[in-house]
């Protein structure tokens, strides 16, 4: 079995696929590594990121057709960090208008109904854009009624709520000598863009004293945002972790999106920059804070896997193994 992550188009969907073989979303080592909680059933959604949603509103005055395209991009960036549009639309607002950006991002991942306009905008153009969204993720939207920009914001943050909860994100992160975070991974499945992530850590983040999962709390509880919350994990040691992703200078990160989007990075990085590329230490990163894409290679060896198998720490089960590498 390769050793990778990436991603790649599939036939229909217009969206990023990961597949097993030369480029396996699932190296080897971290496969047999992953020992997974199953979830249980999940309780009715609460509203979630509300400041970020208001934060998002445009100006008074615009039709509602623009603050619901705002609201609803604002909330699938907060639910999928580095999400690059599949489609490459001109989008249904003139550029410079208020809500071009925002339309022009949710028609390039499919979420506005066919022919939509400002002006076509309605009730049940907005109950669609939610449908679609908690679509993704297998999740319930909310039942929206529309009226002002303060009902819209609770509607979106009961959506955003129901995705919140659907989300599987896997972090998998590295620890230096000092216990200090070096690299903070996401293994990012339950995606219409399956790809691993990438967050530049805080400085100083770093494990806390003890031991057992009161020695995460801070990392996960720092690294996580309000819409996306890590609960589940697996460390190691920098020069083991890394390891999990294919073998250390033979294997390349090809990029898929950044934050900010607009970053000039190249399309591959070599196997020499990989794991400066998981540090953000790279001087093409400067600026960047997100990093969406996926490592090609080889896996490593058995006795490296071993290896790595005696020093992961994590709080997973294994009666949840499916529960990672299931897509939508």
């Amino acid at each position: 079995m390769a050793g990778a992550v990436t991603g790649r188009r599939s036939r229909g969907r217009g969206a990023w696929a990961l597949r097993w073989g030369r480029s396996s979303p699932w190296p080897q080592a971290l496969l047999l590594a992953l020992l997974l909680a199953a979830l249980g059933a999940g309780s009715a959604a609460e509203p979630v990121c509300q400041p970020a949603l208001r934060a998002a509103l445009p100006r008074l005055g615009v039709p509602d057709g623009v603050v619901a395209v705002e609201l609803m991009a604002a909330a699938v960036r907060q639910a999928e960090p580095a999400l690059r549009p599949w489609r490459d639309r001109a989008g249904p607002i003139p550029d410079g208008e208020p809500g071009a950006a925002a339309a022009r991002f949710l028609d390039g991942v499919g979420l506005l109904p066919r022919g939509w306009t400002p002006e076509t905008h309605d009730v049940a153009a907005w109950q669609t854009m939610h449908d679609r969204f908690a679509g993704w993720y297998r999740a319930t939207p909310a039942s929206v009624s529309g009226g002002d920009r303060s009902q819209l914001v609770n509607e979106m943050a009961l959506t955003l709520g129901a995705v919140s909860q659907a989300l599987r994100p896997l972090a998998v992160f590295a620890t230096g000598s000092d216990d200090e975070v070096t690299f903070f991974a996401v293994v990012w499945n339950w995606t219409p863009v399956p790809r691993l992530l990438l967050f530049a850590p805080p400085a100083g983040l770093a494990l806390a004293e003890g031991r057992g999962d009161g020695r995460v709390e801070q990392v996960l509880a720092s690294m996580s945002s309000c819409a996306l919350r890590f609960q589940h994990y697996v460390y190691a040691r920098e020069d083991l972790a890394i390891q999990m992703f294919g073998q250390q200078g033979e294997s390349v990160f090809r990029v898929l999106g950044s934050e900010p989007a607009d970053a000039a990075l190249p399309e591959v990085f070599d196997a020499e920059r990989v794991l400066d590329v998981f540090r953000f230490c790279d001087p093409s990163l400067d600026g960047v804070y997100v990093l969406a894409g996926g490592v090609e290679g080889p896996s490593v060896g058995a006795g490296t896997t071993l290896r790595l198998l005696a020093n992961l720490r994590t709080n997973m089960g294994l009666d949840g193994i499916f529960y990672y590498t299931a897509f939508p």
